[in-house]
């Protein structure tokens, strides 16, 4: 049986946020097909509001946090394999 990933928030947000952790979620992103990742439906609202905080407190510039809103949608929120339990 293939292994499983559930990511919590602080996890994926650092998928598009560089950030500690952000090579380890990378390479996940690279080996693991999405079919085998999940998160909460409520914690993608979490991933978001760790990039909007991130903004506001000028610790990402604008372009950033518009590129990780886009690349989080595609990657996790509009992506059917990506398991969303609570859907």
């Amino acid at each position: 049986m293939a292994q499983r990933f559930y990511l919590d928030a602080s996890a994926l947000a650092k998928r598009y946020v560089v950030e500690q952790g952000t090579l380890v979620m990378n390479h996940l992103f690279r080996r693991v097909v999405r079919d085998d990742m999940m998160c909460l439906t409520l914690g993608t609202l979490e991933v978001i509001s760790v990039f909007v905080r991130k903004k506001n407190a000028s610790a990402v510039p604008d372009p950033v946090f518009r590129q990780a809103m886009t690349d989080f949608r595609s990657e996790v929120i509009d992506a059917a394999n990506f398991t969303k339990p609570g859907d």
